[in-house]
């Protein structure tokens, strides 16, 4: 049992008027991914328990889903991933092996250079209006902006970043996402580290597969699509330790070989424990600060 606020006192300690890594923020927002997966009464009860107004609820096909809280202090606009809340299967299949995985420029989007995974930016297109209509409506005074998500949900939340900081030009506080898989190619990565990369923490737990795809070489003709990881990394161990060293990233990218093959292989064989955004996630950031916040 961890001794941090339940769930319903997640965002207790938030703090809204930083740009900085800070655990409490991460604890919360961890939570904010985590309760997009429920339902819409949880989701409405939850979030008033948090001190926010009734939240937008917004769906799109395919399962893509996200909602957009406010309060006094900030706005939150949190993405959903792609666990089947019926057998706890990551449901990325569709997203990952079909021709959605392929590639395409972002010049037209974000009025940026550099490409991106074509099934995210299509998800993401889906949700961007009515996500910008409610932050509109609900920024009454000088709210900071808050984006997250989990697994596919993480993807979606750095598409929302991009959008935000290239196309309307607002500024958001703080980028947290958790077990998020590669969005775009080294271009596309180097522009949001250059503009957002202080304020974007990425965060992955031991070998959660899913952040390691799509493969970074992936399979197009006549050239194939090269894909990247970007923000600052902040990497849970086998113990739960966190780091923020990418000594450990690239001993889990040297460790454990994905390729476009064994991609449908790795799926299928089970849940995959790492990527649980309640085990893999929450409790470690719980137990992070339970632990002191000792330095990384």
């Amino acid at each position: 049992m961890n001794d941090v606020a339940s769930i319903h006192g997640a965002f207790d300690n938030f703090v809204s008027n930083t740009a900085r890594w800070n655990p409490y923020n991460a604890l919360a927002l961890a939570n904010a991914a985590s309760l997009t997966y429920c339902d819409d009464d949880t989701v409405e009860s939850t979030c008033a328990a948090w001190g926010f107004e009734p939240p937008r609820i917004i769906k799109a096909p395919r399962d893509v889903q996200a909602f957009v809280i406010a309060r006094a202090d900030c706005i939150v606009v949190a993405f959903r991933g792609t666990i089947s809340e019926e057998n706890g299967q990551i449901d990325l299949d569709n997203w990952m092996l079909d021709a959605n995985a392929i590639q395409i420029p972002v010049e037209n989007i974000f009025g940026i250079s550099g490409n991106v995974h074509d099934g995210f930016a299509d998800a993401f297109s889906s949700l961007w209006s009515p996500i910008q209509d409610a932050v509109n409506r609900f920024q009454t005074g000088r709210q900071s902006l808050w984006i997250t998500g989990h697994s596919l949900g993480g993807a979606l939340a750095l598409m929302a970043a991009a959008a935000f900081t290239f196309e309307k030009r607002l500024p958001f506080n703080g980028l947290y996402t958790f077990g998020q898989p590669r969005v775009g190619d080294p271009t596309f990565c180097g522009n949001c580290d250059t503009h957002f990369g202080d304020q974007y923490f990425r965060f992955v737990n031991n070998e959660d597969i899913v952040t390691r795809i799509p493969p970074r070489i992936f399979p197009h003709f006549p050239l194939p699509d090269i894909y990247g990881h970007c923000g600052s990394l902040l990497y849970f161990d086998a113990a739960g330790k966190m780091h923020n060293d990418e000594h450990w990233w690239n001993s889990f990218l040297t460790g454990v070989e994905v390729g476009y093959q064994n991609i449908l292989e790795l799926f299928n064989a089970g849940p995959i424990s790492d990527h649980n955004i309640q085990t893999g996630y929450i409790d470690h950031i719980a137990d992070y600060i339970n632990g002191g916040c000792q330095p990384l």
